[in-house]
């Protein structure tokens, strides 16, 4: 006897069951642009979003909402570079011509 497909079936392993989060809650940095973005936009209609960002980010610095107002900026660090898989020396010299002496 031929066996029926019921249903679609799928190969592989099979899905876990989706868990829902919660919502991250909004940060003070976050409500404090929800607060500022639109008041701003209506008193200057012609800025671009970038710039407008910009001028509430630089509020943002001296706001008494901001937990980290009057401390230095982290200072940035740069990523250590990958460590490549083949020589540069291997991987960009071409072979010498051979040379007629």
């Amino acid at each position: 006897m031929v066996k029926t497909a019921t249903g679609p079936q799928r190969r592989g392993a099979t899905e876990a069951p989706t868990k829902t989060k919660a919502p991250r809650a909004p940060s003070a940095y976050n409500l404090f642009m929800k607060e500022r973005l639109k008041p701003y936009r209506e008193a200057n209609p012609g800025t671009s979003n970038k710039d407008a960002m910009k001028a509430i980010a630089a509020q943002w610095r001296d706001a008494p909402e901001n937990p980290n107002r009057g401390l230095d900026p982290k200072a940035r660090t740069r990523k250590a570079p990958k460590a490549k898989k083949v020589s540069e020396e291997t991987a960009t010299s071409e072979p010498e011509p051979a040379s007629d002496d």
